[in-house]
């Protein structure tokens, strides 16, 4: 199982050499493109306005880019974030060129589950007496989320070469060790799919 820290850092690692344009999915504050190298032309897609937001959208409706228009599109802790998480996958795959990279969440690491024990909430799924646009809809685990992503890869023609898992933000030896050891919905605090579509595509976009 490959290992990461930092989610940034572990694109770049994974990034086609000849990557030009990269769209980065509920970009926020942009920090993504500190990490890119200044070849690559950086543009970001939100549900809110801000410096490094390029448009303003719901993904869930529709992302208002061509078929095929960025070379590498990238959706860190996204898609858990939608209801319809099989439409929002099927956009992200159209207009993606090279590679698109997915981040879901784990559920189920174990400090989710002594949260739970005694009684807190995360801050993503409390009940707000008001509504909100920006929530959880989903609690993956990563044995659903391999799941989901090894069903999407078949269903759209995409390889799936990498999948990768974090087990802390900062060197930590004894929990690196103990993933080798645990079943991942135990270690796991997320989990990383790189999809790629083959040379000669005819990856299908519905």
């Amino acid at each position: 199982m490959r290992l990461y820290r930092s989610k940034f850092e572990e694109v770049v690692q994974l990034l086609d050499p000849n990557t030009l344009t990269l769209l980065d999915v509920g970009c926020r504050d942009g920090r993504m493109k500190k990490y890119l190298p200044p070849t690559i032309e950086y543009s970001g897609i939100d549900l809110f306005p801000g410096p490094f937001v390029s448009k303003v959208c719901n993904i869930e409706q529709g992302i208002p880019y061509p078929d095929n228009a960025f070379d590498t599109v990238v959706a860190l802790d996204i898609l858990e974030h939608t209801d319809n998480i099989w439409f929002s996958f099927s956009e992200l795959v159209r207009i993606s060129r090279r590679q698109l990279m997915v981040i879901l969440p784990n559920s189920y690491h174990w400090k989710e589950r002594l949260r739970f024990l005694r009684g807190k909430e995360g801050g993503k799924h409390i009940m707000p007496p008001e509504p909100i646009q920006d929530r959880h809809r989903w609690l993956p685990s990563y044995t659903t989320s391999y799941a989901f992503a090894t069903h999407m890869a078949h269903k759209f023609d995409l390889l799936l070469p990498t999948v990768s898992m974090m087990v802390d933000d900062r060197r930590n030896v004894l929990r690196e060790l103990a993933a080798k050891l645990f079943p991942p919905n135990l270690m796991s605090v997320n989990v990383m799919f790189l999809f790629e579509k083959p040379p000669t595509s005819t990856a299908k976009t519905a």
